[in-house]
């Protein structure tokens, strides 16, 4: 009998990565400078509040895999990786 596979953490969190930061991105908290390929954060307090929001909702509505915690700290990664 084949088990199913689970993603391993190490996939479970880039795919977490990616998905929120696109997700930074269209809320304008993360911007993105196309000709380096960059990412970095917004100073648009406004825009980072927006982005916790968002990022918890789609995390409660199933989008977005992981613990609350996990989720938090994926966030907190993408504003403060510049």
């Amino acid at each position: 009998m084949e088990m199913p596979q689970v993603k391993g953490d190490d996939e479970a969190y880039e795919d977490r990565l990616v998905i929120l930061e696109e997700l930074g991105i269209e809320e304008n908290a993360l911007e993105h400078d196309e000709s380096t390929d960059e990412v970095s954060a917004s100073s648009d307090e406004a825009a980072i509040k927006r982005f916790f929001a968002r990022a918890f909702r789609e995390w409660a509505e199933g989008n977005v895999e992981g613990t609350a915690q996990e989720i938090f700290d994926a966030v907190v990664t993408l504003l403060d990786s510049d």
